[in-house]
């Protein structure tokens, strides 16, 4: 892979079992010669390869601690889902304190601009028809570039959350601080970490780079016995924190207003419920669909620690504690310096120009004649022996040069069986000297 994307592969781990190949949502990965690759015009960073492998062949770089301590004034946005992996006994002033301690000059929850997010995206949704989708997850953004291109329309045209955070932050220290600050994001998966090298719907992120949440959780949780505050421990009083998990986009805007919306996660469930809105399939009262591609929301993040289930039960219980703080009063979003946030994204998002067979139109068309005649060839059976998800993305492997059909197993069987009938006839046929001589003497 190369510097765009965040998911690499370590080809000496790999067994070559396929797994990945059968997980991949966009058909990315092939096994050839005992090894996985990565078709990179096709791969999303959603981290399903990761999950799949046994073998731990995939994983993701982020940035070094070390590193990211000795940047211009390093700043740490720290994502909602974040806290859902301490219980709620563990203050986040405390957790504050400790990611403090390991050099960071200041720290910040993206869940504050979540909160202003999501009253731009309620003024949005009354003043625009038609229905939308949420742009805050970035693989089910690039997931909608790459294969629903139509339904790019219904993207939201706002920023993510971490993004109207780093841009208000960056803004705010040069202006009243005189401060070019390095800010960098707690991310919980490696397609936050993309967009920092490749941003969505404008040309380059306000971030800095990312640590992912496993290179700093242990440090943070061995320090948190010895942390001693200044002040008495307080919990941050915003419902916004529920962001970290599935539906919490969607629990905060029914808050404010009765408005139809759906939320789906889990990047296999999101591409049946794709298919269904390009078919037009889904009912047209929805106002909004929060998607996200991993299973309970970022919590889900394949760079968490903590086991998702308990991550769950954990942000409930915080989430039920700041209630109780409250008085079981209604929650009023934090929602402080909104002249300080950019909410639209400034460029367009557009579909990705993805050519399956080959740019020249003539020749793609010639490859296209090639490639029925190897579909109607190949067994169909979908089975990923051949290193290919399916038979199809075979055929076009075998149409691109990238494969030949003996690396079906069920073609190779089939060529080595003809070749045993040809073998056998073969050795039931005398050469042509014994065949004349054999003739001579029946007919004497």
């Amino acid at each position: 892979m190369t510097k765009n994307h965040s998911v690499l592969l370590k080809e000496d781990k790999c067994e070559g079992c396929t797994n990945c190949v059968k997980g991949c949502p966009t058909k990315a990965i092939r096994v050839h010669q005992g090894k996985a690759w990565i078709k990179e015009d096709l791969c999303l960073d959603c981290a399903e390869c990761i999950r799949a492998c046994e073998y731990h062949a995939k994983y993701t770089k982020t940035d070094e601690l070390t590193q990211i301590v000795e940047s211009n004034y390093p700043i740490l946005l720290i994502p909602p889902s974040f806290y859902s992996q301490f219980t709620e006994n563990t203050s986040a002033a405390k957790i504050k304190k400790a990611i403090l301690n390991l050099g960071f000059k200041a720290v910040f929850d993206v869940a504050e601009a979540a909160a202003a997010l999501s009253r731009k995206t309620l003024d949005f949704l009354n003043n625009n028809s038609g229905s939308f989708i949420s742009s805050s997850c970035p693989v089910i953004v690039r997931l909608i570039k790459l294969q629903f291109p139509d339904l790019i329309e219904m993207l939201i045209p706002l920023k993510s959350p971490v993004e109207l955070m780093a841009e208000k932050l960056e803004k705010k220290f040069k202006e009243e601080k005189n401060i070019n600050p390095d800010i960098f994001f707690l991310t919980p998966c490696p397609a936050k970490l993309t967009t920092v090298k490749r941003a969505i719907g404008q040309k380059e992120s306000f971030l800095s780079g990312a640590i992912g949440v496993e290179n700093i959780y242990k440090k943070i949780y061995e320090s948190l016995e010895n942390i001693k505050l200044e002040q008495p421990e307080t919990e941050i009083i915003t419902l916004a924190t529920i962001w970290g998990s599935e539906g919490g986009e969607q629990s905060i805007l029914q808050s404010w207003q009765d408005i139809n919306t759906l939320s789906v996660s889990g990047i296999k469930e999101v591409k049946k419920l794709l298919n269904e809105i390009e078919r037009n399939n889904i009912a047209e009262s929805i106002k909004y669909f929060e998607l996200t591609s991993c299973l309970d929301g970022c919590i889900g993040g394949v760079l968490n620690v903590i086991n998702p289930f308990q991550a769950k039960f954990n942000l409930e219980q915080r989430i039920k504690k700041i209630k109780e703080i409250s008085k079981n009063q209604k929650l009023e979003l934090n929602i402080s310096d909104d002249e300080y946030y950019n909410f639209a994204l400034p460029d367009e998002i557009t579909a990705d120009d993805i050519s399956k067979l080959d740019h020249d139109f003539k020749i793609a068309m010639q490859k296209l004649e090639q490639l029925q005649k190897e579909i109607e060839i190949l067994p169909g059976l979908d089975c990923a022996a051949c290193g290919a998800p399916d038979c199809k993305t075979f055929a076009e492997d075998i149409v691109n040069g990238r494969a030949v059909r003996v690396d079906c197993i069920f073609m190779l069987r089939q060529q080595l069986g003809e070749l045993a009938d040809e073998l056998s006839n073969l050795a039931n046929e005398l050469p042509p000297v014994m065949a004349s001589k054999k003739e001579e003497t029946d007919d004497s």
